[in-house]
């Protein structure tokens, strides 16, 4: 696989494959970006930086590719854009641009395959939709959940879930959603027993 050259975006929480989240563009730099990506299909990918841990990356290095779904100019003039996860990738190099912009060399990364949510986690499913009815701005983003799709509810447990950064990466990383269902499902039975 060939590397390529891609704008990075710094947020506080990852966004995955199929996963929404509304960002605030603020700089001029991000704002060229975003314009350039859109003429000319250029790579987008939202990160997670790395303020704990020394590293020789400035960010986290499982990210994803994003695209536009909806934009938006808010009240303050600023824009605001809802961007779709579509592939992880993984970060080999950064370095910033003149304008302050995050850019990087990244490699795709094989995107957790779809599999239906087995009965022993039917649990973990309900608890986010139960999540998504109780706090509706989680949720809206979804009109149609894919509740029934393990990868799916996996990925949406990781965007949310507060954990810490290098436990994201390290569920991100595997090569599917197992490791995260029952993480989650463990999290979940404990929060049950402890009430």
């Amino acid at each position: 696989m060939k590397r390529i050259d891609a704008t990075l975006l710094p947020i506080d929480a990852p966004v995955l494959p199929r996963g929404r989240k509304e960002l605030r563009i603020v700089t001029p730099g991000q704002l060229r970006m975003l314009a350039q990506s859109m003429k000319q299909a250029n790579q987008w990918l939202v990160v997670c930086m790395n303020r704990e841990e020394k590293g020789s990356l400035p960010c986290y290095p499982v990210a994803t590719q994003v695209r536009v779904v909806d934009f938006y100019v808010l009240e303050d003039g600023t824009l605001s854009v809802v961007v779709e996860g579509q592939q992880k990738v993984r970060i080999s190099q950064v370095w910033a641009e003149a304008d302050g912009v995050w850019m990087g060399k990244v490699l795709p990364m094989p995107n957790w395959p779809s599999r239906p949510l087995e009965q022993t986690y039917a649990m973990v499913g309900e608890a986010l939709q139960k999540l998504y009815q109780e706090e509706p701005t989680l949720g809206e983003m979804y009109p149609e959940p894919e509740l029934e799709d393990a990868c799916w509810v996996s990925e949406r447990w990781l965007e949310i879930l507060p954990l810490v950064e290098q436990d994201k990466q390290m569920l991100m990383d595997q090569p599917d959603c197992r490791k995260t269902m029952r993480y989650v499902l463990q999290l979940i039975l404990a929060k049950h027993s402890g009430a």
